[in-house]
C-alpha cells in the first residue's frame, strides 16, 4: 500500500486494529461536520428569534437552547473525545508494535551477522537505522495513516456537505483551490 512489500506484512497483521481506529476516525469526522449546523441553529437564533428544529419553528428559549442546542453539542464533543482516544490508541499503538516487530527482527539478524562484517561497516551507520530509520517508520505507520484517512475522509465530506447546502457556493469556494 504505503511503503512497499517488506512493510505491508504489518497491515494485514494489524488490520482489525486499523480498522477499528480507521472506523472511529470516520465517526468523529462525521460528528464534527454536526457542529456548524448547530452554530447556525444559534445565529438564527440570535437574529430571527426562532429556530426550525426538526421540521417545528421554535423560538429561541433558553429551553430551546439547552434541549435541542447544548445538550446535542456536549454529546458530540464527548463522542469527540472517545472517538479520538479510540484511534490514537489503534493507529499509534499499531505503529509503536511495528516498529518494536522491526527492531526485534533487525537485532536478531545483526545478531546473526559476523565480525568481519562489523569491521568493515561502520556501527555508526547501524545504530542509525536501528533508531532514526524506525522511528521515522513508526511516524509514517501512525501519523501517515492517520493524516491520510483524516484528510480524504473529512474533505471529501465536507465537500458532500458544501454541495448539498449550495452547489454554486461550493463551486465558487473550489475556484482558489484548482488555481493552487
Amino acid at each position: 500500500m504505503i511503503f512497499g512489500k517488506y512493510i505491508n506484512r504489518y497491515y494485514l497483521k494489524n488490520a482489525p486494529v486499523l480498522l477499528l481506529g480507521l472506523l472511529a476516525l470516520l465517526t468523529v469526522d462525521y460528528i464534527q461536520l454536526l457542529i456548524p449546523q448547530f452554530y447556525r441553529l444559534v445565529i438564527n437564533g440570535v437574529n430571527l428569534g426562532q429556530v426550525v428544529v426538526n421540521s417545528q419553528t421554535l423560538p429561541f428559549t433558553k429551553e430551546v437552547l439547552l434541549q435541542h442546542i447544548c445538550l446535542p453539542m456536549i454529546w458530540i464533543v464527548v463522542l469527540m473525545v472517545i472517538g479520538r482516544f479510540l484511534w490514537r490508541i489503534c493507529f499509534f499503538g499499531s505503529a509503536v508494535r511495528v516498529a518494536a516487530n522491526l527492531r526485534e527482527r533487525m537485532f536478531d539478524h545483526s545478531r546473526q551477522l559476523s565480525q568481519q562484517y562489523y569491521q568493515v561497516n561502520k556501527v555508526g551507520n547501524l545504530m542509525s537505522l536501528y533508531t532514526n530509520d524506525i522511528d521515522t517508520i513508526q511516524e509514517c505507520f501512525g501519523d501517515g495513516i492517520l493524516m491520510f484517512f483524516d484528510a480524504l475522509v473529512l474533505g471529501l465530506m465536507a465537500l458532500y456537505k458544501m454541495w448539498r447546502m449550495d452547489y454554486k457556493l461550493t463551486l465558487l469556494a473550489l475556484i482558489p483551490a484548482l488555481i493552487m
